[in-house]
């Protein structure tokens, strides 16, 4: 795909960290495709995993929004990336952004998710490794009271699930947690994006939320993810491929 003729609508992809380290490798390494700034907080990490995790997203939020302002991969480091933070106001921290599209990224032990869509319309999204176990108040942290009524004893899965679309419908809102998940209902649609159904947010106390919809993406084995966009629009899987020159010949 041309990046200098990207889609419309909303595009997303989801990748391991790892993977996309490798792709990258031939272009330079992660570190060429994000600022020094980044490289510098790169390194308050001190598990590598985690490291690579930021690294990772940081990279692939640039690669993708340079795809989406339909500018070559190399443009990438030159990006200018601001922060604010919803809560604060402080520009030091926050939601990163860039001039010309609307960006969400995500990252959760070994994977990261970057979604970008048109300037004005907000888009928030999540990834979430599945765990083993979970703590004892995640329920009343994260559901509605009819939701906790509805979850099978023990599945976790559903658990994330429902999480990581709160998740997305509150970074889509701009408010993040500073809205407890047990405010915001999901209620399931008869719409769809594809095969996967569509839920509506249910919170009246909170009306940048109130109206919201999220969709479950495809995500490896073992992780749940979804998507929020504050208007109708059509999803775009991408892949490295689109993002980065192919591999040489072998």
């Amino acid at each position: 795909m041309n990046s200098r003729n990207p889609p419309a609508g909303t595009v997303f992809l989801t990748v391991f960290s790892a993977d996309l380290e490798a792709a990258c490798a031939q272009t330079g390494g992660l570190a060429a495709h994000f600022s020094p700034a980044e490289a510098q907080s790169a390194r308050r990490f001190t598990r590598p995993g985690d490291r690579l995790d930021y690294m990772a997203s940081h990279a692939l939020f640039r690669l993708l929004a340079a795809h989406r302002l339909g500018r070559g991969f190399a443009e990438a480091p030159q990006l200018e990336v601001t922060r604010r933070c919803a809560g604060c106001g402080s520009t030091g921290h926050g939601k990163p952004a860039v001039a010309g599209a609307s960006l969400s990224l995500s990252r959760s032990n070994g994977a990261v998710m970057v979604a970008a869509g048109p300037e004005g319309t907000p888009v928030g999204t999540d990834i979430e490794h599945i765990p083993d176990t979970l703590h004892s108040g995640f329920d009343h942290y994260v559901a509605s009271a009819a939701e906790r009524e509805a979850l099978a004893p023990g599945d976790i899965p559903a658990r994330l699930r429902l999480w990581v679309a709160k998740e997305a419908v509150l970074k889509a809102a701009g408010l993040g947690l500073s809205v407890p998940p047990a405010g915001v209902h999901l209620a399931g649609s008869s719409a769809a994006e594809g095969n996967c159904p569509v839920l509506r947010a249910d919170s009246p106390a909170h009306p940048q939320v109130h109206g919201l919809t999220a969709v479950f993406l495809p995500a490896p084995p073992g992780y749940a993810a979804a998507l929020s966009v504050a208007a109708p629009t059509t999803l775009t899987r991408l892949s490295l491929a689109d993002l980065l020159p192919p591999l040489p010949a072998a």
